[in-house]
C-alpha cells in the first residue's frame, strides 16, 4: 500500500527548497473573463460567471477565487504542511476519498492554529485538493450548474455544459500537473494501469461531496493525447416531481411509468448521449416503494444512494467495458448471476455491448424486470441495433415492455425531455412498437393510445387496477407540484 501511495504523492506533490519562490497555487491560475455579464453567482471560495461574447453566439464561463492575500498565504503554508506531515499508514483503506479526508484533517489542524475566522472547513478542503493537484477540478465540481465538462487535448481549454445556458466555452487550460494528477488518481485508486496497450479508463470520484464520472483517454487511442470527460452524477438527484415541473415529462406519463414498474413490467430508456436517460432512471427508481429489493449492476456508479432513506439496495460494481478482456467480473456475467439473488427490481444502468444485450434478454426471459438505459436515436433504432447488430431474436423483444425515448433537440442547449413512450406489443407473434405517448407540435406529451388498447403484457395488475393506480399517482404529482403535499 505504501508504495502505491508514495507513487501518488511523488507525482502530484511539488516540494521546493525554502529558498525558492513558491509556485502559484492552482486556483491562482484562474483568469478573468471578458464579455457582457449574463449571470454571476458564487460558492465560497469561488465566484462563477457566464458572459456573452461580442459579435459571437458564444457563451464564456469563468471562475475566480475570492480569497484575501492573507488567506492565500495561509493556504499555501497549509498545502506545504500537509505534504510534509502525511503518513502513508494513515491512509487506510487506500481510496481517493480517504486520502483527501486525511489531508483535510491535517490542514484543519494547521488552519486552526492560524487565527483565521470562519471558513476553516472550506479552506481545509481546498488545501487537500491543492495538495493532490485537483483544486480547480474541485472548483468546477462545486458549481452544481455545471453538468459536464470536457478537455479535448493538453493544448485545448476546457468547455462545458451548463444547466441553465447549455454549451459554454472557457479559458481554463489544465496544467501538466493537473493532467498527471488525474491520470494517477484514476490509475492508483481503480487498480488498473494506464499504458500504451490500455490507454482508456472510466471511474467515479467523490470531489468535495460531488460524485463525478471521470473518463480519461490517452495516446495512442486519443490522437491528440490527453482527453477528458467529467460528468456530474449528482445532477441526477432530481425527483420525478422536479422533472414534471421542468417539463421533461407530463404528470400523467410520470404516473403511467411508475404504475407500469409497480406492476412488475420492464422499462428501457433510450436516447443519445446527454439526453437525460440516467436522470429519468434515478427519478423513477426513487419514486418506487422503498421496500422493493433493488439490485444494481454498474461499472461507474451513477445511481442514487438511497440506503439512508430506508430503501433496500444492493449495488454490484463491475469492471468497465474497456477492461472486460482482463477479468471475469463483467456486466454480462453478473446479469446472469443476478437470477440467484432474488431481486424485486433490477437496475442495469447502461446496456452497452452484444454480451450485455444477450445477458439482459436472458434475464428478461427468466422473469427479471426493471430499469435500464440504451443508446439509440429512436425506439426503432434500438430495435434494429438489438436485432441486426447484437443478434437478439425478434421474439425476445416481446419481453421489453416499454421503451421511453429521450431527446435533446439542440445539442448546445440544456433542454431535455421525454419525446415518446412506446409499448412493445405482439402482432401475429412478431414484436411491434405502439406509441402510447407522443410529444406534439406544441411540445406537450400526450397519450394517443386508448386505454383498452394498452396490452400490459406480463403485468401483475388488471387494466382497471393499472389505470386507477396511474390516476392516483398522476394526481399526487400534480398535488406536490402545486405545493399541496410533501416532495
Amino acid at each position: 500500500m505504501e508504495s502505491q501511495l508514495m507513487k501518488l504523492i511523488l507525482k502530484v506533490a511539488s516540494k521546493r527548497r525554502r529558498t525558492e519562490r513558491p509556485a502559484p497555487l492552482l486556483i491562482e491560475l484562474f483568469e478573468e473573463t471578458n464579455g457582457g455579464l449574463i449571470e454571476e453567482y458564487g460558492v465560497f471560495p469561488f465566484t462563477y460567471s457566464v458572459r456573452g461574447m461580442t459579435n459571437r453566439d458564444t457563451l464564456l464561463y469563468g471562475i475566480r477565487h475570492t480569497l484575501s492575500p492573507r488567506e492565500l498565504v495561509v493556504l499555501r503554508r497549509a498545502v506545504q504542511r500537509v505534504g510534509e506531515e502525511l503518513s502513508p499508514s494513515s491512509v487506510e483503506p487506500l481510496t481517493f476519498e480517504r486520502l483527501v479526508e486525511v489531508l483535510e484533517q491535517l490542514a484543519a489542524k494547521y488552519l486552526g492554529e492560524s487565527d483565521l475566522r470562519g471558513h476553516t472547513k472550506e479552506l481545509a478542503t481546498l488545501s487537500a485538493y491543492e495538495a493532490v493537484g485537483m483544486s480547480r477540478i474541485l472548483a468546477l465540481a462545486m458549481d452544481k450548474l455545471v453538468t459536464e465538462f470536457y478537455v479535448d487535448s493538453a493544448r485545448s481549454p476546457a468547455y462545458l455544459d451548463h444547466y441553465r445556458y447549455g454549451r459554454c466555452e472557457s479559458a481554463i487550460f489544465l496544467t501538466e500537473r493537473e493532467r498527471k494528477a488525474l491520470e494517477t488518481h484514476l490509475d492508483t485508486f481503480r487498480g488498473y494501469t494506464l499504458d500504451y496497450t490500455l490507454p482508456s479508463l472510466k471511474n467515479d470520484l467523490d470531489v468535495g461531496g460531488n460524485r463525478l464520472r471521470v473518463s480519461l483517454d490517452l495516446a495512442p487511442l486519443s490522437v491528440n493525447g490527453f482527453a477528458l470527460d467529467v460528468r456530474r452524477l449528482s445532477v441526477a438527484t432530481l425527483s420525478l416531481v422536479d422533472l414534471v415541473e421542468c417539463g421533461m415529462i407530463s404528470e400523467e406519463a410520470a404516473g403511467f411509468l411508475v404504475a407500469w414498474l409497480e406492476a412488475g413490467m420492464n422499462v428501457t430508456i433510450t436516447g443519445e448521449t446527454g439526453t437525460g436517460k440516467t436522470t429519468l432512471l434515478n427519478a423513477l427508481d426513487e419514486a418506487l416503494d422503498p421496500r422493493l429489493r433493488r439490485i444494481y449492476i454498474e461499472d461507474a456508479v451513477e445511481t442514487k444512494d438511497l440506503l439512508d432513506r430506508g430503501f433496500h439496495q444492493m449495488k454490484i460494481r463491475v469492471d468497465p467495458f474497456e477492461r472486460t478482456n482482463e477479468t471475469p467480473r463483467t456486466k454480462g456475467v453478473e446479469i446472469i448471476k443476478i437470477l440467484h439473488r432474488s431481486p424485486d427490481l433490477v437496475v442495469l444502468s447502461e446496456i452497452q455491448s452484444e454480451e450485455h444485450s444477450h445477458a439482459f434478454f436472458h434475464a428478461l426471459s427468466s422473469g427479471i424486470k426493471g430499469l435500464q438505459t440504451f443508446h439509440a436515436g429512436s425506439p426503432e433504432q434500438a430495435i434494429r441495433r438489438w436485432v441486426e447488430v447484437h443478434g437478439i431474436p425478434r421474439q425476445s423483444l416481446l419481453d421489453l415492455g416499454l421503451i421511453v425515448q429521450m431527446k435533446r433537440p439542440d445539442r448546445l442547449k440544456p433542454t431535455r425531455f421525454v419525446s415518446r413512450i412506446c409499448e412493445v406489443t405482439s402482432e401475429n407473434g412478431e414484436a411491434r412498437l405502439r406509441d402510447v405517448y407522443v410529444r406534439d407540435r406544441e411540445s406537450k406529451l400526450q397519450r394517443i393510445l386508448p386505454w383498452e388498447r394498452i396490452e400490459l403484457r406480463g403485468g401483475e395488475a388488471s387494466p382497471v387496477e393499472f389505470r386507477r393506480r396511474m390516476e392516483v399517482l398522476a394526481s399526487g404529482f400534480s398535488l406536490r407540484r402545486s405545493g399541496g403535499g410533501r416532495r
